[in-house]
């Protein structure tokens, strides 16, 4: 059990068990925008796409898997469980379970907090999806790799950087901070855009609760099992309020 916290956890395995979810995010994409007069991407995906265009690196699909090559190589000259190690591939099955049940406990996670601490608050925010079934399943998932990408690793891990960096705190002190910002952002961010939700204080709280939560399990269990519990929550509730 140790051994496979550690492996779950690590940069490395997070970084393989990812690939599968970015092929399917963007197999989708081109699948349900066939034939439409625009693409429809997940709104971080979109994000990250026009800072690497002024970057100078154009082309979503392409730009997309050269930067993931980028970050593997990286990865793989850094983590030591990478290193000379051969692929320990009966762990990715028990991360996607992980991952699984963390989503399918995170709606109702979510709403008892938001509930304990704000009673008056209404957490009943389910509603269909805006785009169509298929179209709202893709960008569950891109919403689980791209956002988890912008919000934990670049945001969080960022600012507990920064944090660490120039002020003198308790790395604790320092990872709650920079959790209470990004998820800030991460539920402001819902709010912007053509496809951006109306403002409401219960979802905008919903969502902020939401981001303590998945920061909490980016924290402990790595960016892999957060990305799959977010993209397999938002599945969940796609399917759930499609009918």
């Amino acid at each position: 059990m140790q051994q496979y916290l550690q492996r779950s956890r690590s940069a490395w395995y997070s970084f393989l068990f990812c690939i599968p979810l970015l092929a399917l995010y963007q197999v989708g994409v081109v699948v349900t925008n066939l034939g439409e007069g625009g693409i429809v991407v997940n709104g971080a995906d979109a994000l990250l796409q026009a800072a690497l265009r002024g970057l100078g690196m154009g082309g979503w699909f392409s730009s997309a898997w050269f930067l993931a090559g980028v970050v593997g190589v990286l990865i793989y000259r850094r983590d030591p469980l990478a290193r000379g190690k051969p692929v320990e591939k009966g762990t990715f099955i028990p991360m996607l379970t992980e991952s699984a049940i963390y989503a399918a406990l995170f709606g109702g996670v979510v709403a008892g907090i938001v509930r304990a601490v704000m009673p008056w608050i209404d957490t009943d925010l389910q509603a269909g999806p805006l785009l169509g079934l298929d179209r709202s399943l893709v960008l569950s998932l891109g919403a689980g790799l791209y956002e988890e990408l912008l919000f934990r690793v670049i945001g969080m891990g960022g600012l507990y950087w920064l944090i660490r960096r120039f002020m003198t705190v308790h790395p604790t002190a320092a990872a709650l901070a920079a959790a209470i910002v990004s998820s800030l952002f991460f539920s402001l961010f819902h709010y912007v855009g053509p496809l951006g939700d109306r403002f409401q204080l219960a979802s905008f709280m919903f969502r902020l609760v939401a981001g303590m939560v998945l920061a909490g399990i980016y924290w402990l269990r790595g960016f892999g099992i957060a990305a799959y519990t977010h993209a397999l929550y938002d599945v969940y509730l796609v399917i759930a309020t499609s009918g």
